[in-house]
């Protein structure tokens, strides 16, 4: 149809191919079928009439709607009143998991502080017991130095 109206070979015919079932190009196509129509009628020929019915016949079958834009999709959320229960429920549900969350953490540090109290005596009764056991040393050795003299 294209060699016909332009005189010339279409070159992108490979990316036709690819685009022709696209929403986007389908709705472009009825468009312009009016003027395809009155361009193949006026030359009548059995190929041009063929033409045209096929391109209505595909165009009929394969009638597919352009996807909802970001700005519709928005809008659709924010007047579905239903979500808003649910949104609700899982914020009770988030608030509640981090309630949970720093009680844990609370606890963690407070058993951790528990722990370094716990070494910080160890060590206290480690120091204690060295400073008797040299005090103890010195003694005997005091004593020893007596019984010799």
């Amino acid at each position: 149809m294209y060699q016909l109206l332009e005189k010339c070979n279409f070159q992108f015919e490979h990316c036709w191919h690819l685009l022709k079932d696209q929403p986007k190009w389908i709705s472009h196509t009825k468009k312009d079928d009016v003027k395809q129509r009155k361009t193949v009628n006026s030359s009548p020929s059995d190929k041009d009439d063929v033409l045209e019915i096929g391109n209505v016949i595909e165009n009929e079958v394969i009638e597919l709607d352009r996807p909802m834009g970001r700005k519709d999709e928005k809008g659709k959320r924010k007047a579905q009143g239903g979500q808003t229960e649910e949104i609700i429920q899982l914020r009770k549900m988030k608030y509640t998991l981090l309630e949970e969350s720093c009680a844990q953490e609370k606890e963690f540090y407070r058993l951790k502080a528990e722990k370094m109290e716990y070494d910080k005596d160890k060590e206290q009764n480690k120091i204690r017991q060295e400073d008797e056991r040299l005090r103890l040393e010195a003694e005997k050795l005091e004593l020893t130095k007596k019984e010799s003299d």
